[in-house]
């Protein structure tokens, strides 16, 4: 499918952008932005279900301009509230500010730490606003609403609104860079964030700090309207620990190296893995480790971290890695330090969502011939959706944007040992590059 222009912005009636994110096992973030009130404007959450009660969030708002030379960009007011919930129940709310109140949203909370509970992930990146965009937000709804084994989490593993308010001198696009577009984007995702949480981690379209903004800080819009799991330096990375497993978000493009407050987290989160809680341990990061693509091959974002924090990861087991950054599909096979290995993680770039930069599409994009530890790539936009059923068994499969959303153009079983020490990779493709 050809890429098309952007998405114009879309003006909403307050509230708009609405968002859900897991924060705790026993609390949520409810997030909105209202254009017609000012910062410091008070709105609430009324929750009902399984519990009920209200909660009350006050704006901030934030100011942007890149070096581009446009007008200063004020966002509109941005209220994040915390909700009190149980985990694994069934809610609605109702959110109000600037004198309107939404009609009741539903939505149930992510399954409490359990070997035995059962979860469903949806994953992609490099999401942007697009028609395509709109093709895999779509797919995803429709995975939400499946009777059996629906969507429960979006997990987004970085560039997510590609507003580019300051990515270079020169804007390159079309379609502008104005960070007016992060609200464009949150309302094109609203129809599924408003229901089952978006967790988010940042890629180099979040930056916005090359060259340094005139008015506003690197990440602003990021951390403005995105909220993660509680810990200090969420949204920049994180963990969280959902059914069976436990869930690490990194950042490609913050210091990783050897000893760095990001390596040093990580040591100590992986530490507090208990395989008997949390059978499966997975990873999402922005700039794949491994990429037979020819764009962004190889840059220092890539092997840089992957040669400081692959053996952490294969000391721990990690069972899958999940990339984005290539617009493109490619699955690995088990591989650790470029070589296929038996047990080893496996590596999923999912930088397929969307978005305007291009889909490298192009037969001679991939690298050739195909290397060893590769197993399956092809040059299409789609997601992904990672179904963990229990201590043994998971499944991943990928769907495209130009089948049905139940077609399955990509699938692997990952089995665990009993003794829970390995896990054994099924494709039900051949190895092959499309």
């Amino acid at each position: 499918m050809m890429l098309a222009a952007a998405t114009a912005a879309t003006v909403m009636a307050a509230p708009e952008q609405i968002h859900l994110s897991h924060k705790t096992s026993t609390n949520m973030w409810v997030s909105w932005a209202d254009r017609t009130v000012p910062e410091g404007s008070q709105g609430t959450v009324a929750l009902s279900g399984s519990g009920t009660g209200t909660y009350n969030a006050v704006s901030k708002a934030y100011q942007y301009q890149s070096a581009f030379g446009e007008a200063p960009y004020t966002s509109p007011s941005i209220f994040h509230a915390v909700v009190n919930v149980t985990c694994g129940k069934s809610y609605s709310y109702k959110v109000t500010s600037g004198g309107s109140t939404t009609s009741p949203i539903s939505f149930k909370t992510l399954p409490c730490a359990d070997p035995n509970s059962e979860i469903v992930i949806a994953l992609t990146g490099d999401l942007g606003q697009t028609v395509n965009s709109s093709a895999t937000i779509d797919h995803i709804a429709t995975g939400m609403q499946q009777s059996t084994s629906p969507l429960q989490m979006l997990w987004l593993v970085g560039d997510l609104s590609y507003a580019d308010a300051a990515y270079g001198r020169t804007c390159t696009h079309s379609s502008g860079c104005n960070p007016g577009r992060w609200d464009s984007w949150g309302n094109m995702v609203q129809k599924v964030t408003q229901q089952i949480p978006i967790m988010v981690g940042p890629g180099n379209h979040e930056q916005e700090d090359s060259p340094t903004p005139k008015i506003g800080a690197p990440y602003v819009a990021f951390t403005s309207r995105m909220k993660g799991p509680d810990g200090a330096n969420a949204p920049y990375w994180w963990s969280m620990e959902v059914g069976p497993v436990h869930m690490i978000t990194m950042n490609s493009y913050m210091d990783y190296s050897v000893g760095s407050d990001q390596y040093n987290w990580l040591v100590a989160d992986l530490k507090t893995v208990d395989r008997l809680v949390t059978p499966w341990l997975v990873v999402g990061l922005h700039a794949p480790w491994y990429n037979s693509n020819t764009h962004h091959h190889n840059e220092t974002e890539e092997w840089g971290m992957r040669v400081a924090m692959e053996p952490l990861l294969a000391q721990a087991k990690v069972d899958v890695l999940f990339c984005g950054h290539v617009h493109a599909y490619e699955r690995s096979h088990p591989v650790y330090n470029y070589k296929p290995t038996q047990g080893a993680m496996i590596e999923i770039n999912i930088g397929d969502g969307g978005n305007r930069e291009v889909l490298e599409a192009d037969p001679a994009d991939w690298r050739q011939p195909q290397p060893d530890w590769s197993a399956f790539r092809q040059n299409k936009f789609g997601h992904g959706r990672f179904h963990v059923y229990n201590t043994t068994h998971a499944h991943w499969s990928w769907h495209t944007i130009d089948t049905p959303e139940a077609v399955e153009s990509d699938t692997l079983w990952f089995v665990r040992n009993e003794d829970l020490h390995g896990v054994q990779a099924y494709p039900t493709h051949n190895v092959k590059s499309e």
